[in-house]
């Protein structure tokens, strides 16, 4: 095996990520092949409309004193037809851009079904590197199997507390400015305008009087409780807002930019779904929940700290219900906590 694609799969299998590994894929092939440019293209749905999102994208010109330079952050876009025959035939397609360049797709299996492609753009000829190519892929599908069983919760599917912990930094970066990148287009009439107060919101929830759930049916209808209200947090959220299991029954969501009307709106209409969901043997069974707005250079565990205190406020006022932290603030109903304070929560 020549030494500088032996030394290119060191460095991709030294990543302990998937984030990392995506960019990780897309710039070793980007100084092994004759690329304009690399990136990943995955399916995923948007208000149940079928989308692509776009990641890692890397152009390349070699002729600059700069050759590479990275795209903006994962964007949502319209897939084309090329893109959905890649899905359908499950092998890779060559076509003329029309820009002039040609664009090679290889899929991105997972578990026999093909979730993306890899997309190389080249003025050259690529006959050569196709196996390297699709090698190089079969590497990402299996890392990203072993790093999806490590990232997710076994039970939920949802992103569990080690991955909350190693991203949490990331994640408040990324969502903060993620909204601007997804595209307006008119199949998604209900998309969300701008407004001047939107911002990302991180959201504690947690289950109400869970232990007397698993007290009084057992360990297994409680795990078909967080099942069920894990599911329903998947239909009541976006696909772009980022869901954790991160305790026995406690869940955090990390909301993308919306306004505090918004919010409030969304946190409710979880609330609700579940309150009105009748669980088999146990009947009804309520959540309580508590968030806080993210600014940009806010300090994490500081906005952790303050979602927890209105989900706090939340149980000590009835329970099957949600609060802002900065609307109880402003009506004096919490006092804010001192700085430099800890936090130790869950």
């Amino acid at each position: 095996m020549d030494k500088t694609i032996l030394q290119s799969i060191v460095e991709i299998t030294k990543q302990r990520d998937l984030d990392s590994l995506e960019y990780s894929l897309v710039a070793t092939l980007a100084e092994l092949v004759p690329a304009i440019s690399i990136f990943i293209l995955k399916a995923v749905k948007e208000n149940n409309i079928d989308c692509a999102e776009e990641i890692a994208r890397l152009y390349i010109n070699k002729e600059n004193d700069e050759p590479f330079s990275w795209g903006v952050d994962p964007t949502i876009i319209k897939p084309d037809e090329h893109f959905r025959n890649c899905l359908k035939n499950h092998g890779p397609i060559s076509f003329i851009h029309d820009d002039g360049f040609t664009r090679h797709q290889f899929p991105i299996f997972e578990e026999g079904r093909v979730i993306g492609c890899l997309i190389v753009d080249t003025t050259e000829e690529l006959t050569s590197h196709i196996a390297l190519i699709t090698g190089f892929a079969k590497v990402y599908e299996n890392y990203m199997v072993i790093f999806n069983e490590s990232e997710q919760d076994k039970l939920t599917g949802l992103y569990n507390r080690r991955t909350f912990d190693n991203k949490l930094v990331k994640l408040f970066k990324n969502q903060c400015h993620r909204n601007d990148n997804y595209i307006n287009s008119s199949e998604m009439s209900d998309r969300r305008h701008h407004e001047d107060d939107e911002s990302s919101w991180l959201i504690i929830t947690d289950i109400d009087y869970f232990k007397r759930i698993n007290d009084t049916y057992g360990h297994v209808y409680g795990d078909e409780v967080i099942l069920i209200l894990s599911q329903k947090m998947k239909s009541c959220f976006r696909r772009s807002d980022l869901l954790f299991r991160v305790g026995g029954e406690e869940f955090v969501i990390i909301l993308e930019p919306v306004s505090a009307h918004i919010a409030e709106t969304l946190v409710d209409r979880f609330l609700k779904t579940i309150s009105e969901h009748e669980f088999s043997e146990i009947g009804t069974v309520t959540v309580s929940a508590g968030y806080a707005r993210i600014g940009e250079k806010d300090y994490p565990p500081a906005v952790l700290e303050c979602a927890d205190k209105a989900l706090y406020f939340a149980k000590e006022h009835g329970r099957n219900c949600s609060y802002n932290y900065e609307s109880l603030i402003e009506n004096g109903k919490i006092i804010p906590p001192k700085k430099g304070g800890s936090v130790d929560l869950f």
